[in-house]
């Protein structure tokens, strides 16, 4: 996501087109950044929710019967054979077997930098919206003032 730096622009200085064209590039962009937010906040409640049903399982004991999905809406019965070890699934295919007291630690760790990943983006949401808003103003003034120009020459 490339960006543009809302520090090293002089905005009186763009003509009414760039100002437009840049108006269209900070919401494409804007677009972009709450989108990949919202994807990071579902990922960190997915760790956090694979985290809590590692501590619920935790305390069962081996034997407990519970349901198993086969897709969302099926399931089988099945019999937990050790509470003690879960495997995770840590991306592109790998899965590693832990303990219960591991995998929770990997899940808080995830959520944790996931939420880190999920602030810089909302910071840069934030920063981009304000710089938007000053575009916006400017190419509002800029279209006022090609107006009052054109209106002056018509009646001269």
């Amino acid at each position: 996501m490339a960006a543009v730096a809302p520090q090293d622009m002089r905005l009186d200085a763009l003509d009414i087109q760039q100002l437009s064209q840049l108006k269209e590039k900070i919401t494409n962009d804007l677009q972009q950044f709450t989108q990949h937010g919202q994807q990071l906040a579902l990922a960190a409640r997915k760790f956090e929710e694979s985290r809590a049903s590692v501590s619920r399982l935790s305390e069962k004991k081996d034997g407990h019967q519970m349901l198993l999905p086969l897709t969302q809406s099926m399931y089988v019965t099945g019999t937990v054979s050790a509470t003690d070890k879960v495997t995770i699934d840590i991306g592109t295919g790998y899965f590693v077997e832990m303990t219960s007291d591991q995998a929770q630690s990997y899940c808080k760790r995830k959520v944790e930098k996931l939420s880190e990943s999920l602030k810089s983006v909302q910071q840069i949401v934030k920063e981009r919206q304000l710089f938007l808003g000053n575009v916006e103003q400017m190419l509002s003034r800029k279209v006022a003032a090609a107006r009052a120009a054109e209106a002056a020459s018509t009646s001269a």
